[in-house]
């Protein structure tokens, strides 16, 4: 006698947040126009404010501004005769309407850092005011700039000896808005070694007081992330941590930076490391009393390919979205990930566009856009099209139904009910496939 055994599967319901990014502005297109390393910030009224570089000769930073409904013309804001240089930059900043932008010249033979500031939205520009010390026994390059909340900006940027060693992590801060500059103060020195000497700084703020410098050391090869603190503004610094568990052992330069968000009382910081021979990004909230970190863990963990080129965001009531590059497809497509601060991933998927075919690098990522403060906005190069490409989405919910009811699945792709790959749209049903061949019926609720 046959004997039949039925299995009842009862399906979880879950709700997570999720980005649901809208079509796509082609924002510079073609080497006459510049496509390189976009970034964005957003000015008053949500408006997105784009900057890129045109990297072939005559080298050039243009941008674009929002114009309530749409991006207008192209803006030039550093022509060929400011000779723009470095592998790293430009960067920008804003606060309301007040913008700044930095970059590294070759105006002079060691190297220039200038700062540019607009107090328009971006709309002009004035001149160039030097941020670097005037020296002849120095060189400087990697600047990177953050606002305070009175709107002053604080500048780092690397400075080495005239052959390119010994190697200073350097900050100077504003009172001024960028007029004049705090004596640049050595923040590196309160680490062993040196500053990993092809690693860009970058800078989180709270209030007027409280800035924390993200720099990655080379302590004899030891790659690893450190966090730094000054209470003064970025005046002076006091106090450091290294942050990662496993140590980064390489004897190159992996040309990568940590990231953070400050919400409340704590950091969320972003890194690349290469520790355990998978290049993956890992995240730790870090306490800004004591620059002590709760966790050290994967941010979308695969176990193979190559993250990298990661930048971060946080909504105004605490779900941090991170953008990187990654090439787990075979191409390089920019992800990203929303996280809580107990460091509870919510949701990962692709923000760039998969109909385009090619590679898209180098993301970055701004709070707030068009029509709406809770919209984050995203840039990223397009690099196969040699285009700019720029989209904005809020965070919606999802519903989630999963058969199996399995947890800590790692995303591969996500595809319609053809099996076509596709980036989640609200509304419409798709699938998540997962590493271990798992499978994740899903739906984002436009809520």
């Amino acid at each position: 006698m046959k004997k039949i055994l039925i299995l009842l599967l009862f399906p979880l319901f879950s709700l997570s947040q999720a980005l649901e990014p809208n079509n796509t502005y082609i924002i510079s297109s073609g080497s006459n126009e510049g496509y390189d390393r976009p970034r964005v910030v957003i000015t008053a009224n949500n408006s997105p404010f784009i900057i890129w570089s045109k990297a072939t000769n005559p080298k050039s930073i243009k941008a674009k501004r929002w114009n309530g409904s749409d991006f207008g013309s192209v803006l030039d804001i550093v022509s060929a005769d400011l000779m723009q240089t470095g592998f790293i930059g430009p960067e920008i900043a804003a606060k309301g309407d007040t913008v700044y932008l930095i970059f590294e010249s070759l105006i002079h033979n060691n190297h220039v850092i200038y700062l540019k500031r607009s107090f328009d939205g971006g709309l002009t520009f004035s001149d160039t005011i030097r941020v670097s010390d005037n020296s002849h026994t120095n060189k400087f390059a990697m600047p990177n700039i953050a606002v305070r909340e009175d709107g002053n900006p604080i500048i780092s940027y690397m400075e080495s000896t005239t052959a390119w060693t010994d190697w200073k992590q350097m900050v100077k801060s504003s009172a001024d808005f960028g007029q004049t500059f705090s004596n640049a103060f050595d923040v590196s020195a309160l680490a062993p070694g040196e500053p990993c000497d092809c690693c860009q700084s970058t800078m989180v703020t709270q209030g007027n007081d409280d800035v924390f410098l993200l720099f990655r050391n080379d302590e004899s090869n030891i790659r690893n992330t450190y966090i730094a603190k000054s209470t003064d503004g970025g005046v002076t610094f006091t106090t450091t941590q290294d942050l990662d568990d496993v140590n980064w052992i390489l004897n190159a330069c992996p040309t990568s930076s940590p990231v953070g968000a400050v919400y409340n009382d704590s950091v969320m910081v972003i890194r690349r490391n290469g520790g355990t021979g998978v290049n993956e990004l890992y995240k730790s909230n870090v306490q800004t009393s004591d620059l002590q970190k709760s966790y050290y863990t994967q941010v979308n963990e695969i176990g193979f390919a190559y993250q990298d080129k990661a930048e971060i965001a946080v909504s105004s009531d605490g779900f941090f979205v991170t953008v990187w590059e990654d090439n787990r497809n075979g191409v390089k497509e920019c992800f990203y990930n929303i996280q809580l601060s107990n460091g509870k991933s919510e949701f990962n998927g692709v923000i760039s566009d998969t109909s385009v075919f090619g590679h898209k690098t180098e993301p970055d990522i701004a709070e707030g856009g068009p029509y709406s403060s809770g919209n984050f906005s995203i840039v990223y190069t397009a690099s196969t099209q040699q285009e700019v490409h720029f989209v904005f989405s809020a965070l919606m919910l999802i519903n989630s139904i999963d058969e199996a009811g399995s947890l800590n699945k790692k995303l591969i792709k996500s595809v319609d009910l053809l099996g076509r790959e596709v980036v989640p749209k609200s509304n419409k049903p798709f699938i998540n496939i997962y590493d271990d061949g798992s499978v994740k019926r899903q739906l984002i609720i436009n809520n």
